[in-house]
C-alpha cells in the first residue's frame, strides 16, 4: 500500500493504489476529508501510475501560497547589483535577522547551481571564495578575491527555511584599461622634452600603483633625473627632458588591475614627421602633374 498526502486548500487527499490481480488493472481510491465530510472517488487506469487533475476531483479551486515556517527576514534588498573591476575583491552582502539555530544561510551560484558556502563553511574548490559573518550586523558576506570576468553572474543568498527563501545579487566584473594619448607612435626632436599621459578608464577604484616601463626596465624610480613620473587620480604622466637617442623605444603604462597601454617613441635628428609628410605630399603632386602634362601632350599630338 502506497500513500500520497497532498494538501490542497484545507483539504487532505489520501491516495491509495491497489493492484487488482483478477482484472490486471490498477484502481485508485481517493479520499477527501474536508469539514468532516468524506467523499470517495474511484478511477481505473490502463496500466502504469496515473494522477488525476485535482480539478476533476474538487472542481474549481485556488492554491494558497505556502506558509513559511521561519521568523527570519532579510534586510538586504533583492536584486542588488555589485560592480567591481578585474583583479579586485567583490563583496556580496546578505543581511538576515532572527535566524533559528536549525536554519543555515548559504550562498549559491545560480548559473550552475553551485553551492559555494553553507554557514561559515566553504564548499568550493576555488580558494578565492570566502564567507564572513558579523554577529553585530548579522551580515553573511561572500568575498570573491581577484575577481575575473567569468565570475560575473547571479548569486543567491538562501535561508534553509521551508520552503527556502533568499535574495538575489548580480555581480558585474569589468576590465579597467589604460590609454596613452597621442596615438601609438610619437616623434620627438632630439634635445627636446616629451610628455606621455596615461589615462585609466572604466575603473571602479583608483589603481594602487601605475608603473612605467622603457622596454622591460621600470623607470618610475630611475636614477636618471631627466625622467619624472607624476600620478594623479586615474592618470599618470611620464616626463622626459632633453631626450637622447637612448630614450627611443617602446614604453608601457601598467596600472594595477588594468589592461596596459603602449607607445613607441621615435627620436629624430632631422626633419620632423610633419615636414617629411609635406615633402612626400609635394613629391606626389609633382609626379601627378608630370603624368597629366604627358597625357595632354599625347592628346595634342593626335
Amino acid at each position: 500500500m502506497k500513500s500520497l498526502c497532498v494538501l490542497l486548500l484545507d483539504a487532505i487527499l489520501l491516495a491509495s493504489f491497489v493492484e487488482d490481480s483478477e482484472t490486471a488493472g490498477r484502481h485508485a481510491t481517493w479520499s477527501k476529508q474536508f469539514k468532516n465530510v468524506l467523499e470517495t472517488h474511484r478511477f481505473k487506469t490502463e496500466g502504469g501510475s496515473w494522477t488525476p487533475d485535482p480539478s476533476d476531483l474538487l472542481g474549481e479551486y485556488e492554491v494558497e501560497p505556502p506558509v513559511r515556517d521561519t521568523n527570519a527576514y532579510f534586510m538586504t534588498n533583492n536584486n542588488t547589483v555589485v560592480t567591481v573591476q578585474v583583479g579586485t575583491t567583490a563583496a556580496l552582502r546578505c543581511q538576515v535577522f532572527d535566524v533559528a539555530e536549525h536554519e543555515t544561510v548559504s550562498w549559491i551560484r545560480r548559473r550552475d547551481h553551485h553551492l559555494i558556502t553553507v554557514g561559515a563553511n566553504t564548499y568550493s574548490n576555488d580558494e578565492r571564495f570566502q564567507v564572513t559573518y558579523s554577529e553585530k550586523t548579522q551580515d553573511w558576506t561572500l568575498h570573491v578575491r581577484y575577481a575575473q570576468p567569468h565570475d560575473a553572474g547571479v548569486y543567491e543568498c538562501q535561508l534553509s527555511a521551508h520552503p527556502p527563501i533568499g535574495v538575489i545579487t548580480t555581480l558585474n566584473v569589468i576590465e579597467a584599461v589604460a590609454e596613452i594619448g597621442g596615438g601609438p607612435e610619437r616623434y620627438v626632436q632630439i634635445g627636446s622634452s616629451v610628455q606621455l599621459t596615461c589615462t585609466i578608464k572604466h575603473f571602479t577604484e583608483p589603481p594602487t600603483y601605475v608603473f612605467w616601463y622603457h622596454a622591460e626596465h621600470m623607470i618610475n624610480y630611475d636614477s636618471n633625473k631627466r625622467i619624472t613620473v607624476v600620478n594623479r587620480l586615474g592618470e599618470s604622466e611620464l616626463r622626459i627632458s632633453q631626450v637622447t637617442k637612448a630614450d627611443s623605444g617602446n614604453y608601457t603604462c601598467q596600472p594595477a588591475n588594468a589592461r596596459p597601454a603602449f607607445v613607441s617613441l621615435h627620436i629624430i635628428t632631422g626633419e620632423t614627421p610633419a615636414a617629411m609628410q609635406r615633402a612626400s605630399a609635394t613629391e606626389v603632386q609633382y609626379r601627378l602633374s608630370i603624368t597629366l602634362l604627358s597625357s595632354l601632350l599625347a592628346l595634342v599630338a593626335l
